[in-house]
C-alpha cells in the first residue's frame, strides 16, 4: 500500500504524464484545471488558464483570449464557454467539445456524489469558516486578473472603452450585459469605420 505521503503523487502523476505530452491530453488537463479550480466564478481561474493557454501551449494570443474572456461573459456559462474557445483554439471544433465536456465534469461529479450532504455541509463549521476565507481571495484573484487582461489591449479606442465600462458598473450601477453589449457595438462601430482592430 501507498505511504501516507505517496497517495497525492499517486493521483497526480497520471493527468501531469497526459498533460505532458501535449496536444489533446494538454487540453484536456487545462480544462479539468479550470473546472475543478473555478472556486468563486470564472474569474479567479482566467489567470491559470491564460497562463496555459497563451503562454505555455501557444493555443493563442493575449489579444485571442481576451476575446474569448469577452465571449464568454455575454453568455450563459462563462467558464465552459471561454474554455471552449481555447479548445477550438488548440485543436477546432473537437477540441472545443473535449474543453467543454471535460470543464463541466468535476462540478457535475461534485454534485452527483454531494448532493445528500449538501444540508449538512450548510451547516459545517469548518465549510463556512473554508468559505468565509476563500470569498476574500476570489476577490483578490478577480483584481488580480484585471490588470493583465487589460494589459493586452492595444488599441486606444479599447482604453476608452474599458474607462466607459468601469464608469457604466462602478458609478452608474449599469448591468454587466448591457455594458458588454454596449462595448461591443461600440467594437462593432469601429470596424464598420475601417478603425484598427487589435
Amino acid at each position: 500500500s501507498l505511504g501516507l505521503h505517496a497517495w497525492p503523487l499517486a493521483i497526480a502523476t497520471p493527468p501531469l504524464l497526459v498533460a505532458a505530452t501535449g496536444g489533446l491530453g494538454a487540453l484536456a488537463w487545462v480544462a479539468f484545471k479550470v473546472g475543478a479550480l473555478s472556486y468563486g466564478g470564472g474569474f479567479v481561474i482566467i489567470p491559470l488558464m491564460q497562463r496555459d493557454a497563451v503562454d505555455v501551449y501557444a493555443w493563442m494570443t493575449a489579444a485571442e483570449f481576451l476575446n474569448a474572456v469577452a465571449l464568454g461573459q455575454v453568455t450563459p456559462g462563462p467558464v465552459v464557454h471561454t474554455v471552449a474557445v481555447v479548445g477550438y483554439a488548440a485543436a477546432g471544433v473537437g477540441g472545443a467539445l473535449l474543453a467543454a465536456v471535460v470543464a463541466f465534469a468535476p462540478s457535475f461529479l461534485l454534485v452527483l456524489v454531494l448532493a445528500r450532504r449538501f444540508e449538512g455541509l450548510r451547516r459545517n463549521e469548518t465549510a463556512l469558516a473554508f468559505l468565509g476565507g476563500g470569498g476574500p481571495a476570489a476577490i483578490g484573484a478577480i483584481l488580480g486578473v484585471s490588470v493583465p487582461l487589460a494589459l493586452a489591449l492595444s488599441e486606444s479606442w479599447q482604453w476608452a472603452v474599458l474607462a466607459a465600462a468601469a464608469a457604466a458598473l462602478l458609478l452608474a450601477r449599469l448591468g454587466v450585459v448591457a455594458t458588454l453589449l454596449g462595448a461591443g457595438a461600440v467594437g462593432a462601430a469601429v470596424a464598420l469605420l475601417g478603425g484598427p482592430l487589435p
